[in-house]
């Protein structure tokens, strides 16, 4: 019944199209999860759209959010890459988050916390790392700081943005697309730019 529902309010063509790229999602989604992630993730009611890697020795707790976006660009083409690296890194995405398609999330030494009702774009950005130091000398020899990262509740963050290290982007507040936040966002304040700057209140 439900899926003649479907056809009726999609037409037939469409609802075998997008039918046919769920499938073949949730069998990478699997694939993915089961065979080339080391980390096992706490998953608790997330919806699991576009296959995600899960690395590192870290903690991932993903509470009630979607991972991939349909019908979005790049569900098929991109997967998603979630990373706690060290022991002691922490990465939660809270409950009706919504990290559309090409995420990257990679906690190196410390922590990064989404909130909840959050929405993503495509090609998101987050670390807590440079991954290097910016002294010469500490380029390759592993001395570098990580900060953690802060995304309170329901911000809104466009396509294609970047959150470095140690920013805290406050409840409500949206990041235009494109943006490079370098420094701490006010709540229910709009920024764009790079690195990001104030543009208004909401």
């Amino acid at each position: 019944m439900m899926l003649l529902e479907i056809i009726k309010e999609h037409g037939l063509r469409r609802s075998f199209v997008n039918i046919f790229i769920l499938l073949i999602c949730k069998v990478k989604v699997f694939f993915y999860r089961f065979f080339l992630s080391d980390n096992k993730p706490d998953i608790e009611g997330a919806k699991i759209r576009q296959p995600t890697q899960f690395v590192g020795r870290g903690k991932i707790k993903i509470k009630g959010a979607n991972l991939g976006v349909w019908p979005s660009p790049g569900l098929l083409a991109q997967t998603g890459y979630i990373e706690a690296r060290s022991a002691e890194a922490v990465v939660e995405v809270d409950c009706s988050t919504f990290l559309n398609n090409g995420f990257v999330i990679i906690a190196d030494k410390t922590s990064i916390l989404i909130g909840a009702r959050c929405l993503i774009g495509p090609s998101f950005f987050v670390s807590d790392s440079d991954f290097h130091g910016l002294e010469l000398e500490n380029r390759c020899n592993g001395r570098y700081e990580c900060k953690c990262v802060v995304i309170e509740d329901d911000v809104f963050i466009g396509d294609n943005v970047r959150i470095l290290k140690g920013v805290r982007i406050g409840r409500g507040a949206v990041i235009g697309s494109g943006s490079v936040v370098a420094n701490d966002v006010e709540p229910m304040s709009v920024c764009a730019g790079v690195p990001a700057r104030k543009i208004k209140f909401i």
